[in-house]
């Protein structure tokens, strides 16, 4: 088997987000996905990569993983060399599973668990098209309103008990929230006044009070505060139970995230833009974390993620993988959860699973009663809707042989 072409596709629409799709003689096609500067991982993907690549054997993947990973510049953090070949790096995992006639899941050893819990990130439609503009008045749609949306964002920060009610209602046990955020922009993340803090905590405990104990809440960051301020609002929410406290602070201040650690009750994670296994061992061995994030389309793709994974394990730090970025990384999330034991969660958004990715995928991770769990078919179990490629707003480019 030989790879024969490249090629990836873009939408006007949604223009975070760029589909691989690799192309064999035999008719198989893989499939692949990057998130965030896509048209730079679109560049180095057809100019870096595809050079590289056309006429090997996709069935290689440790050593097209290597050879890809041996470059002396770029392959650190998650930049665009890293994603890159992120993307590429699952896609030829599906043409492996493809090939063999097995799903990705069996292809890492086979399933420990049948499903794995999921918790919901209250994202709202406008994040899977590239906007962070929210009208926080705009009253919030609680369930599957008319278009199919949902608006989880607007939910958290007006509405959180009728929030919370909506996600018990499908199953869900877990949800992420983050009501500081708009804060950070007003200071820069320097500091956060006694007004800011009083009212981001008052979504918390209201969130709280209306799950009760049996429903997690985590806290995300999103790595904009500085790590006095960082502690400040940790400190104001110790006594809402949550499950962890997500990128408080930027990644790669190891020490300053062991000294955040140490600063608070609450369980640190961070890690859904660390990249290769490499930067984990480093958060790992420092003790800087008691949970770890993981991302594959940012972090090298699967076969990275089994390093990633096995350094995890090795230290006892439970793993989360990574949504909010696509369908396929959600549909790769959910095929290493059920066969990884140190997986404990796996993040969803429902706004775009039972929305965008819809539009997208022909199969997505099934979803039941709070768990998912991943398609039986071969590979990762889909592929690209056919008429995206007819779409209007698609961006195509081709690398092929000759």
């Amino acid at each position: 088997m030989k790879v024969v072409g490249i090629e990836t596709i873009r939408l006007e629409e949604y223009p975070a987000i760029l589909f691989l799709q690799i192309h064999t003689d035999e008719g198989i096609v893989g499939l692949g996905e990057n998130c965030v500067g896509v048209e730079a991982v679109e560049a180095f993907i057809h100019e870096s990569i595809a050079p590289r690549l056309i006429g090997k054997d996709p069935l290689a993947i440790t050593a097209i993983h290597e050879t890809l990973h041996q470059d002396f510049i770029g392959f650190a953090g998650s930049g665009v060399a890293v994603r890159g070949a992120s993307s590429l790096d699952i896609a030829l995992w599906d043409i492996l599973g493809q090939a063999t006639g097995q799903p990705i899941y069996q292809l890492m050893g086979g399933k420990v668990r049948h499903s794995i819990r999921a918790y919901n990130t209250c994202a709202g439609s406008a994040y899977a098209k590239g906007s962070s503009n929210i009208d926080r008045n705009r009253k919030a749609q609680i369930g599957i309103p008319t278009g199919n949306e949902f608006e989880d964002l607007i939910a958290f920060l007006n509405e959180p008990e009728a929030l919370v009610a909506s996600l018990k209602q499908m199953g869900m046990t877990a949800m992420k929230i983050w009501p500081f955020d708009e804060a950070a922009m007003r200071s820069g993340g320097q500091t956060i006044d006694k007004k800011d803090l009083a009212e981001g905590r008052r979504i918390i405990e209201r969130a709280r009070n209306a799950a009760g104990n049996d429903f997690d809440i985590m806290l995300e960051m999103h790595s904009l505060w500085s790590a006095p301020a960082a502690s400040v609002i940790a400190k104001s929410v110790e006594e809402f139970d949550l499950f962890w406290i997500e990128d408080a602070l930027r990644h790669e201040s190891t020490e300053a995230l062991i000294r955040f650690k140490q600063s608070t009750n609450i369980p640190v994670t961070v890690g859904e833009t660390t990249g290769t296994r490499w930067d984990y061992l480093r958060l790992l061995s420092s003790r800087a974390v008691d949970h770890l994030m993981f991302d594959p389309g940012w972090a090298g793709g699967i076969t990275e993620a089994r390093h990633v994974l096995g350094l995890a394990s090795t230290y006892g730090v439970p793993v989360a993988p990574h949504d909010c970025t696509g369908p396929v990384v959600l549909t790769v999330g959910t095929h290493l959860a059920v066969s990884y034991p140190g997986i404990e969660l796996q993040e969803m958004v429902r706004a775009f699973y039972y929305g965008w990715y819809e539009e997208m995928l022909t199969d997505l991770p099934i979803y039941e009663n709070g768990y998912l769990r991943p398609q039986d078919k071969p590979g990762l179990g889909t592929s690209l809707r056919p008429e995206i490629a007819k779409r209007k707003d698609a961006k195509i480019r081709w690398s092929k042989v000759g």
